[in-house]
């Protein structure tokens, strides 16, 4: 069996694929290691996991810039500060501690994101499998690179998304690879190129962990890229549900849920409106708001009648008990609401949300309003349209039954264990 190192970094929507990965490794035989930076060795440490320690800490680095990254809508301008101020900063200390995790070791499965991963690759020699967990960072002509506010013929649809690909690989290049090959060339190394998309996957093996039912594998994309699944664990299981939250689920009045995943407690100005504006919409339709994820301050002012706001409960258990879920299109609640088959109002910040909001409503599981200007008011009105009509719920559970049929986590761990039994050169793979 093999010694393989596991590395993210991000929120929970990025850590908790890489959990199910690691436990399904685990059980296989494999010796598992986790290298993240110490917001995720909590979770992971628990679970048994060794774990070595990566620089960076994402909230302390974000926080003055919090309404700009996850509330902005504009993926390049989010992913600018990103760099700025925590990827750039980190990525010399990353890709040297990356490399002293992997001593020893037979395989490192990276995340796509995690820009440090091909530096070690190159340094080390040692072999290596990628991991996208969202899809929209993968060019093809039949990917909107920015969702477009109405629909175009398909001839057209398809050179409208490779003029956009095409634009948006100029300014990233622009963006990340010259500083990152800046950083690379204080280790020896040679330029990478298009970093944000596969220059920094794994050419030996790839895997999309997203499911088909949410997304169709493009035919242009390289065919060393593989789609899986999604990998579900969300720390379900041995949760205990407080006895408040017991009490609040025992109701036949309608349940909302609402939740900006896991990062807003630590940016709570970036999404207070966000969750004011939901509370109220819910209110409005005689709904009972359960509001997953918020720090106390926000709590303190949500409280009432048929409110119940908790710092932490697994999706995977409280979405099926909800007529519908308002939630930040995060890739990671996008696929727990599609598991629970609960249709869901989308409110995208920036990154990769706007495409994923967008890929709910084109399935018509949901509806996609703009962070900007999400009033209570039009959060009332969008969200009697997803109540009010059936096909939503309808559509929601059929895409539901699809990905039950599914081993995302299972077909993942297929496409990493087939690295390592592949006849491949040391060094660049």
């Amino acid at each position: 069996m093999a010694r393989m190192v596991l590395s993210t970094f991000g929120s929970a929507g990025d850590l908790n694929p890489f959990v199910a990965l690691g436990l399904r490794l685990r059980d296989r035989g494999h010796e598992v290691v986790f290298a993240v930076e110490e917001n995720f060795q909590p979770a992971v440490r628990a679970l048994g996991f060794a774990v070595t320690t990566l620089s960076g800490d994402s909230a302390t680095a974000l926080g003055p810039y919090a309404r700009r990254v996850f509330a902005s809508g504009n993926a390049l301008a989010s992913l600018r500060l990103l760099l700025r101020h925590y990827i750039l900063p980190t990525l010399p200390a990353k890709i040297a501690e990356l490399c002293a995790a992997c001593e020893g070791a037979d395989l490192l499965v990276a995340a796509a994101s995690q820009l440090a991963a091909s530096a070690a690759v190159d340094l080390t020699g040692v072999r290596w499998a990628s991991v996208v967990v969202g899809p929209s960072t993968l060019p093809s002509a039949h990917i909107e690179a920015q969702p477009m506010p109405f629909a175009l013929p398909q001839a057209m649809r398809m050179a409208s998304n490779r003029l956009e690909w095409a634009l948006g690989g100029a300014a990233l290049r622009r963006m990340v690879d010259r500083p990152v090959n800046r950083i690379r060339a204080g280790f020896g190394l040679a330029p990478r190129h298009d970093l944000m998309w596969t220059g920094n996957l794994a050419p030996a093996g790839t895997a999309v962990a997203v499911s088909p039912a949410f997304l169709a594998r493009p035919p242009d994309w390289p065919r060393y890229v593989h789609m899986t699944g999604f990998c579900f664990w969300d720390g379900a299981t041995g949760w205990n549900a407080p006895p408040d939250l017991t009490a609040f689920l025992d109701t036949t009045d309608p349940i909302v849920a609402v939740t900006a995943g896991s990062i807003a407690p630590e940016v709570e100005e970036a999404f207070a409106p966000y969750f004011y504006a939901s509370v109220a919409a819910i209110r409005a339709h005689g709904g009972r708001a359960l509001v997953v994820g918020v720090s106390p301050s926000i709590a303190a002012d949500l409280r009432g009648e048929g409110v119940l706001t908790l710092p932490f409960a697994p999706y995977s258990v409280v979405f099926p008990r909800c007529a519908a879920v308002i939630h930040h299109a995060g890739i990671g609640t996008v696929a727990q609401c599609l598991r629970a088959g609960v249709p869901a109002l989308v409110v995208p910040g920036g990154l990769d949300q706007p495409f994923n909001a967008a890929r709910v409503a084109r399935l018509g599981v949901g509806v996609w309003r703009s962070r900007r200007g999400f009033t209570a008011e039009r959060a009332t009105k969008a969200l009697g349209a997803l109540l009010g009509e059936s096909g939503y719920r309808e559509r929601a559970r059929e895409l539901a039954g699809a990905i039950a049929r599914e081993d995302g986590t299972g077909a993942l761990s297929v496409v990493v264990e087939s690295t390592l039994k592949l006849d491949l050169p040391r060094g660049r793979t």
